[in-house]
């Protein structure tokens, strides 16, 4: 079970790759729910986002970037600290389910190197962090972890067992990303 194993035209690591993305996903839960909008931390919703964000400004990584944060996200501060939370938990769901994981991988990595363009000069921040949290990602999606105790491995079954021209577009999408 801990070799590769050849699922159709892939190859899908075995169950170690499987319980990695399932406690990445649980990593993602609990990051979530310490920025819940129910968490009031020196009072504003959305726990330690608030301050994180002041952090992020006062030590710039990208000029871009802090004007980004100071003239769009501050100002909208509920839209994106829902929009956070929101994204954290669908990246949990889809790694501790194994659901679609090629969408999760992509997602969690492009949200990983946001979250990095911003927190990169953080002092006391650890710059090799930003690698440890993106690159994992990467491979999820590439290796499909999903197909290893996961939904994705479910889904990939029923649809390629199913005649390809009954398949149909969604079927074709869902292989795509499962």
């Amino acid at each position: 079970m801990g070799t590769i194993q050849p699922t159709g035209s892939y190859m899908v690591p075995g169950l170690a790759l499987g319980i990695f993305r399932i406690l990445f996903g649980l990593m993602y839960l609990d990051m979530a729910l310490q920025k819940a909008p129910w968490v009031v931390t020196d009072g504003h919703r959305f726990g330690w986002l608030y301050g994180w964000i002041e952090k992020e400004i006062a030590h710039p990584t990208f000029g871009f970037y802090t004007a980004f944060l100071k003239n769009v996200f501050l100002p909208n501060f509920t839209f994106f600290g829902y929009m956070g939370f929101l994204t954290e938990i669908a990246l949990a769901i889809s790694f501790i389910f194994g659901l679609f994981t090629v969408l999760g991988g992509a997602g969690g990595t492009l949200w990983m190197i946001n979250i990095a363009m911003g927190g990169y000069s953080v002092p006391g921040e650890w710059v090799w962090l930003w690698m440890l949290l993106i690159v994992p990602q990467i491979v999820f999606a590439h290796s499909r972890a999903g197909r290893v105790l996961g939904v994705d491995q479910i889904l990939h079954r029923r649809l390629v067992e199913g005649a390809e021209e009954k398949r149909g577009g969604l079927g074709q999408l869902v292989l795509r990303f499962a």
